[in-house]
């Protein structure tokens, strides 16, 4: 794959393919629901109130992949063509690759890509080796790195779906050790480094949940914490502040762990 390009008035604006790819993924809270809100006009239609935070604001050097696998530069939502089933608001990605950016600028030059893989309402098990939302996690993640960059990291916040089930809240632990190990190997990175988010909303047994996301032992796999971040009215999905919080908190942790 190539850099793109992109059109604005008469004028175009050649894209510089990125050299470093991060992978989001997940479900609801990875795709982004911050400032999605009742449509005042319409109260049985959800609509995003388009308010980007400074943190999530787009930059020339931060691209995101299209669902039609094209680089373009980055904006919230970033999921909007991905996780299609829902509408999509401000999730953690914009904040987390500003961040990183901010960081990396001062040594080298760093071309941002990201590649927005969530969907919304899926159970871990849907994100089973051969299933058809981790074989297009797969397909994009191959894709992305056409263009030569390099993939340095897999963001993955995944769970709540989890945890209304004694079995599917007791095998999740399981179920992710091996959802890490297949997708090493096929795509061939065996030390690709994996940033999980432990969930903050849910019901049910999210301890358990919460529990073998917190505990994983896996090499190159940190968790960060969402317990405790602002949540919605609905007490399942994090508000825009909260979504900005923990892009900085992913921010972080790749910084601390894998620079």
């Amino acid at each position: 794959m190539e850099g793109g390009s992109t059109t604005t008035g008469a004028e175009t604006i050649e894209i510089q393919p990125p050299n470093q790819i991060f992978i989001l993924s997940g479900q609801s809270n990875m795709a982004g629901r911050g400032g999605v809100v009742k449509d005042h006009h319409h109260h049985n239609r959800w609509v995003w109130d388009k308010i980007v935070p400074p943190e999530c604001a787009p930059n020339s050097s931060i691209l995101r992949l299209s669902a039609d696998l094209r680089w373009e530069e980055a904006r919230e939502p970033l999921h909007a063509d991905i996780d299609t089933g829902k509408v999509c608001g401000v999730g953690p990605g914009m904040a987390f690759a500003n961040a990183v950016r901010n960081r990396l600028e001062t040594t080298e030059s760093a071309v941002i890509g990201l590649v927005p893989c969530a969907s919304g309402g899926t159970a871990i098990k849907e994100w089973a080796r051969g299933s058809h939302l981790y074989e297009t996690m797969v397909k994009r993640t191959e894709e992305s790195r056409k263009c030569g960059g390099e993939i340095k990291a897999v963001l993955w916040y995944q769970g709540e779906s989890d945890v209304l089930d004694i079995h599917d809240a007791e095998s999740y632990g399981s179920n992710m050790d091996r959802l890490i190990k297949n997708l090493r190997h096929d795509l061939n990175l065996p030390s690709l480094p994996i940033i999980q988010v432990a969930i903050a909303s849910g019901g049910g047994y999210i301890d358990k949940v919460r529990e073998a996301q917190l505990g994983l032992k896996l090499s190159n796999v940190v968790c960060v914490d969402a317990k405790g971040l602002p949540l919605k009215p609905d007490n399942l999905h994090l508000t825009t502040e909260a979504q900005v919080q923990l892009g900085l908190s992913l921010a972080q942790a790749y910084l601390s762990n894998f620079c």
